[in-house]
């Protein structure tokens, strides 16, 4: 299995399956920015960065703990990178808000601009990699186009969902 032709299923679902959860997480957690007071950049970037880290630790430790009770040891050699991939997605999808959010610490950008591009940036990021999931299927362009809206649906859902738990 070459890493950067990754064509192995698995593969190519851990890293679309990382990406979006990485991107829910990381635009839940700037609705939650963007709905408060007080806008205080660094505080918000950091607010990203535990998030997105948290998120990314847990990942990685779930597939090292899944790993070692299906096979009796831990990820190695190509499993190892296959995994780092995968949860490294999570770290990417918070790279954009997070370069903007940075700007706005240095004074370039207001944090809600910061905040509300960082936010279309995420959602727009979670329709790319939902038409990226269905272009495999097969199904005709409207089935595709009809199951990439009930998918960007869905994550609206549970994006509506957390912003409303915080």
């Amino acid at each position: 299995m070459s890493i950067r032709g990754e064509t192995e299923p698995s593969r190519i679902a851990a890293v679309l399956r990382e990406r979006i959860y990485g991107g829910i997480a990381c635009l839940s957690t700037l609705l939650v920015l963007a709905r408060a007071d007080e806008h205080e950049p660094w505080l918000a970037l950091l607010d990203v960065a535990v998030a997105t880290g948290a998120l990314w630790a847990a990942s990685l430790f779930a597939d090292v703990v899944a790993h070692l009770a299906a096979h009796g040891s831990a990820p190695r050699g190509a499993e190892l990178t296959g995994t780092l991939r995968a949860s490294g997605q999570i770290l990417e999808a918070a790279v954009v808000p997070a370069l903007l959010l940075l700007l706005a610490g240095l004074g370039v950008l207001r944090t809600e601009a910061a905040l509300r591009a960082g936010i279309w940036v995420s959602v727009v990021a979670l329709g790319i990699f939902a038409s990226l999931a269905v272009r495999r299927t097969g199904l005709p362009f409207w089935k595709r186009t009809l199951l990439v809206a009930i998918l960007v649906g869905i994550g609206a859902l549970v994006i509506l969902a957390k912003t409303v738990a915080h």
